[in-house]
């Protein structure tokens, strides 16, 4: 243990990439943890000097996320510059959660002597008020789409996808044209973690995805491309691709809040306004638990209540008899 202890933090995360790639770990999350625990090496680095592993206690990591609390978004980062904003608490989260399972990680495999990081508790989160996409500026987004045009055609069918199921811009551009179960109304994706779920799909979307395979994709797409989705080369489509088309949709539509994320918030909360509960939610947007779903039910709370306002009993019984009959003595 005491040779193990003098191991640079360098070399552990090296060990660290290794074991997760072994443990089939997708190349983008493995290429995540690096980053966020790079960013801690250069950290203490720059600040003490002294690189080992005794470095990773609880009070350490608390002065360093009292640091990304102050540092500007994007120091370092090749290309782009930094501003004077520091990170966001959710960013601040994922750096707590994956140093959290890196000295997990450090235990198991017998580097430390305890879990250093077992009792240390992420930054309370940020009580934002999600705001979807209202049915009109869904309207508006979905008729700003040109589909005269292949391309345009293509695009307006992944935007009613992403509207109609949630989900995320990358699980678009991998789907494979045979997870595509028309008759069972459904669709396999690959999401995070390479872990695949079974997404339902409902009558007006299966439409626009049929009706774009007939008429687009079978002319242009390429012998050997699988991709549900396709470029105008018949290859397959990329995420960049996706951001792309909806940042020119942001312009042209005139709703300033859009973003391909926003899709996904909005397909969250209308499927729990229309009936739907928070755990077949949680399996559909793939998520492993309940945390990331139950912010949407602070905004339909707030639609609740205004469709009670509209919908109340008392106040359409009581309402219609402002001078109630006198009671029987």
């Amino acid at each position: 243990m005491r040779r193990r202890n003098r191991l640079a933090i360098q070399e552990l995360i090296k060990r660290y990439e290794l074991a997760k790639r072994a443990e089939g770990k997708s190349p983008k999350t493995i290429k995540g943890y690096n980053e966020l625990l790079l960013s801690f090496y250069r950290y203490i680095q720059e600040h003490t000097g002294d690189t080992g592993v005794s470095r990773f206690t609880i009070d350490t990591i608390r002065e360093y996320i009292i640091y990304l609390q102050t540092r500007p978004k994007f120091q370092g980062h090749p290309f782009t510059p930094a501003r004077g904003n520091g990170l966001s608490i959710e960013s601040i989260r994922d750096h707590v959660r994956t140093l959290k399972a890196f000295t997990s990680w450090l235990y198991i495999e017998g580097y430390t002597r305890e879990n250093i990081l077992k009792n240390l508790k992420l930054p309370k989160p940020e009580e934002i008020i999600i705001e979807p996409l209202s049915e009109d500026e869904t309207i508006v987004t979905l008729n700003s789409i040109d589909q005269k045009t292949s391309v345009g055609r293509r695009n307006h069918t992944m935007a009613v996808l992403m509207l109609d199921t949630g989900i995320r811009i990358g699980e678009v551009a991998s789907a494979e044209l045979t997870n595509l179960k028309p008759t069972e109304g459904c669709l396999k994706v690959k999401g995070k973690g390479n872990k695949e779920r079974i997404v339902p799909i409902g009558v007006e979307a299966q439409t626009a995805v049929s009706e774009y395979i007939t008429y687009v994709r079978s002319k242009v797409a390429k012998p050997d491309c699988t991709r549900l989705f396709v470029s105008e080369d018949g290859g397959p489509i990329t995420e960049n691709t996706i951001k792309l088309f909806f940042s020119r949709l942001k312009k042209k539509s005139g709703i300033k809040r859009l973003h391909a994320h926003l899709c996904r918030h909005t397909f969250a909360i209308n499927y729990l306004l229309n009936g739907g509960d928070i755990y077949s939610l949680k399996e559909i947007l793939g998520h492993t638990t309940l945390e990331m779903v139950n912010r949407y039910l602070h905004f339909t709370k707030a639609q609740i209540t205004a469709r009670h306002r509209e919908f109340s009993p008392m106040d359409r019984i009581l309402g219609n008899h402002k001078n109630p009959p006198k009671p029987k003595s």
